[in-house]
């Protein structure tokens, strides 16, 4: 049995799935117990470190959120004028999961719920939920095939309502997160447009269909591309016509990579106005969408000049919603500061008045160490030292690595791409285990080929230095964030981030990119350390330096007094949802007030949901200049790269593909293009949704690809809705008058062709091999595509989700109910 299968073995057999009720622990106890070398883990009590002799799990909860109902809480509980809000999302975890969206939209509804507000969720029921009742009311649609059905959860105060229909479940029934979009990465359902045409429709008839919900005045929260229609549908097809006059709608972007982008001549599969045509009108130097018709592993085909006429829904959203919203402040500035961070939809985000950010909260109940059920021995920010020692001690023995009590372990969980900068990690190691002698690294999760085969020879190279598990091991992930010292996130962008809120949670210190959501929750010096920002389209080797450095840096503090300072300020913080949903209130009660969409002055940003913290939020500067300081002493080793490549004699790319192929790559339909292919659209945006005329030549430019746009059909119509049997639930159904009008029938098996685009990027290739060496420097500066390619992993971002990007989309897991 080799060591990875050791270890898996190990890890499957020592972990504890399920604990007991906590039993008592004293301090005395603690510290006897933790410094024992006797005690093996399947020995050990299963313990509370802490004050008190015995705790419930509400009480466990309550003291990892809040100690003490603020009075804004109480007054907004007392509220005579509560919101109605409704979020729509394509996940809620943890029915549905592939990542930080899923997360979301499972937290913030119950602490907008604890406030006293009407909350309800809409999202697919990809699977037979267990607590999922049928209400009996159903609803038809034309162009659709069947009834759709409404079911639903009370869960917290929160009412949560299912789509049901053949489209979601028949197709993800009894499968993981990962397949929500597509079976594998790159290749998406080809019909997404039509499965989620019909769950935008069925989410505002729901608002009127169902007794319990809030009715056509409510606040629609709607949350990535899956939902953008929802926006559109409102302002094209039901207002004017004088129904949900009152609702008013706000787009959430977790991750702009993500777009819904679908071939230009699909526009009649819609069926939307006309009129609405120019809201998606988009073009692309990608001649490919990315779902299962296509080859994901197939090369695209791309040329200076050559665009591809595209349906976006991401940016027919934005320019319909009444408010753009993401989820940290960083990455609000950073998707309107151009399009490599925008991916082409910078100027629709600033020509509509900016986008606002909001920092994530986390989990708390599922996160936490005072009631975690993976570790053998709980603990509080009274006895986290005692209690991570214990978990670390754990963690070494499984993993293979010298049970060394003050070697400074440091943790990377997440998926194996470089999105994640898992590459940059890999080429920093060798110099970071050089720099310091006792440190050692853990690397958990599941992706990409190339670099799970990587992660796995860090096992043989470093042996109990390093030790990597190629697998989506949840107790593994809980383990690691209490038993590692540190947790590395050296992501290349991070529209938030949730694996360095739960480190802190733990009381371990983060090491992080300075990107998006990073510098918004973890503060350089004070909550962690730093590396400055990563090159999104390549792997250059300052920033694997910079990295190694930083590692080095962390190593030397690490058992000191200011390490101690650093990691009770890590756990002593609130990072649950109760101050990003005070936030989220005001916004909402902006937008029911009708002030138009604004993002707030730079300077009025709240970066951090640290609290009592004196300290700047930025990394300091002379920090990341010195960590990119030229290496002194030996030089640097060997790279984990180039050992794999000269053990297997495969060829091991020295650089992240290009910011074309990596975007590409993830939940299909929303992938971005290269920088270097920016359509008008991004140049020239409308002034406002009411004039959106996107591309400048986006309404008479030829298809490159042959595909032709089609004429528009009428607006959908709602054939009928069906009532509860209950005499309640019939009451709560309002008719209207519903449009007449017919979808064309999607063809779900016909592939793009692409032949014009095709013979036009070979003709470019032939004239240009005179200069082939300048052209193809030429296409690397750019981001040409190059290669579609991703995989999914343990993530933090749905998920468990999904389908996986090189430099660009949001982070995801295999498991639906995982973090």
């Amino acid at each position: 049995m080799d060591k990875a299968s050791l270890i898996r073995s190990q890890i499957n057999n020592c972990i504890p799935r399920v604990s007991p009720l906590p039993a008592t622990l004293s301090r005395p106890q603690v510290k006897s117990h933790a410094a024992s070398k006797s005690i093996q883990p399947s020995q050990r009590p299963d313990a509370v470190l802490g004050r008190t002799t015995r705790q419930s799990a509400a009480t466990a909860q309550r003291a990892c959120a809040t100690q003490a109902m603020p009075q804004w809480a109480m007054a907004a509980m007392a509220s005579e004028t509560p919101l109605k809000i409704v979020f729509v999302s394509a996940e809620v975890a943890p029915w549905s999961k592939t990542g930080g969206l899923g997360d979301v939209v499972g937290g913030l509804p119950i602490a907008l719920a604890d406030r006293g507000h009407q909350v309800l969720t809409v999202a697919p029921r990809y699977d037979q939920y267990y607590d999922a009742w049928d209400t009996s009311v159903s609803s038809t649609f034309d162009g659709v095939e069947g009834e759709v059905r409404y079911f639903h959860t009370l869960d917290k105060g929160v009412d949560r309502v299912w789509v049901d229909h053949p489209l979601f479940l028949a197709k993800v029934e009894g499968k993981t997160g990962s397949k929500l979009y597509g079976l594998k990465s790159g290749a998406d359902y080809v019909d997404n447009l039509k499965r989620f045409r019909l769950f935008n429709l069925a989410a505002l008839e729901a608002l009127r269909a169902l007794p319990f919900s809030p009715g056509e005045d409510a606040l629609m929260v709607c949350n990535d591309w899956h939902t953008a229609l929802v926006p559109v549908l409102l302002k094209d097809v039901y207002q004017p016509r004088g129904e949900f006059t009152k609702t008013k709608s706000a787009l959430v972007i977790h991750n702009v990579a993500f777009q819904g982008r679908f071939w230009a001549d699909r526009w009649e599969e819609l069926g939307l106005p006309q009129s609405s045509q120019a809201r998606f009108q988009f073009s692309d130097g990608i001649n490919k969408v990315f779902d299962e018709t296509e080859d994901p592993d197939e090369e695209s085909l791309s040329a200076p000049g050559v665009k591809y006429n595209k349906l976006n829904w991401l940016q027919a959203g934005m320019l319909t919603a009444d408010k753009l919203l993401t989820v940290s402040p960083t990455y609000a500035k950073e998707m309107s500061s151009g399009p490599q961070l925008g991916v082409e939809l910078d100027g629709v985000i600033r020509s509509v008045g900016g986008i606002e950010g909001i920092v994530n909260g986390m989990d708390t109940s599922e996160w936490c160490p005072t009631q975690d059920k993976f570790l053998d021995v709980k603990y509080d920010e009274e006895t986290v030292a005692e209690g991570k020692a214990i978990a670390k001690e754990t963690l070494q023995g499984l993993l293979g690595l010298e049970v060394n009590p003050k070697a400074p372990l440091f943790g990377f969980i997440g998926r194996l791409e470089e999105q994640k900068g898992v590459d940059v990690l890999l080429e920093a190691l060798p110099q970071a285990l050089q720099g310091s002698s006792a440190a050692q690294v853990a690397v958990l999760g599941t992706g990409k080929a190339d670099l799970e085969a990587k992660v796995e020879a860090v096992n043989s190279l470093f042996p109990g230095r390093a030790a990597g598990v190629v697998e989506f091991n949840g107790p593994l992930a809980h383990l690691m964030t209490a038993g590692c010292d540190f947790m590395l996130v050296p992501s290349r962008f991070e529209p938030c981030g949730l694996i360095q809120m739960h480190a802190m949670q733990y009381g371990t210190v983060p090491v992080v990119a300075s990107t998006g959501g990073l510098v918004d929750t973890v503060k350089d010096g004070v909550t962690g350390f730093h590396a400055g920002k990563i090159d999104p389209d390549r792997l250059d080797p300052a920033d694997a330096d910079a990295l190694a450095k930083t590692i080095t840096r962390a190593a030397g503090v690490y058992g000191s007094a200011s390490f101690e300072d650093m990691r009770a300020k890590c756990i002593g913080q609130d990072l649950s949802w109760e101050v990003p949903a005070q936030k989220w209130e005001a916004v909402l009660q902006e937008m029911r007030a009708g002030k138009p969409n604004r993002a707030p002055e730079a300077s009025s940003f709240s970066p951090t949901p640290v609290k009592n913290i004196d300290a700047p939020a930025d990394p300091k500067k002379s920090d990341i200049l010195a960590g990119r300081a030229a290496p002194v002493g030996a030089a640097k080793p060997t790279s984990i790269g180039q050992t794999v490549q000269q053990a297997t004699g495969s060829a091991t790319p020295s650089s992240a593909p290009s910011r074309g192929s990596t975007l590409a790559a993830g939940k299909s339909p929303s992938s971005p293009a290269p920088a270097s292919a920016t359509s008008a659209s991004t140049a020239a945006a409308p002034a406002s949704a009411a004039a959106a005329a996107v591309p400048a030549d986006g309404a008479t430019r030829a298809s490159e690809s042959g595909r032709k746009p089609a004429a528009g059909p009428t607006p959908p119509a709602v054939k009928k809705t069906s009532p509860a049997a209950t005499p309640a639930a019939a009451a709560g159904v309002s008719k209207g008058a519903a449009p007449t009008g017919a979808v064309a029938k999607q063809d779900e098996t016909a592939k793009p062709t692409n032949t014009k685009a095709a013979a036009a990027v070979k003709a470019a290739s032939e004239s240009a091999k005179p200069a082939a060496a300048a052209a193809k420097a030429g296409a690397k500066a750019q981001g040409a595509p190059k290669k579609a390619a991703g995989a999914a992993s343990p993530a933090g971002e749905k998920g468990a989700a999904s389908p996986s990007t090189a430099a660009s989309p949001a982070a995801k897991s295999t498991d639906a109910k995982a973090n």
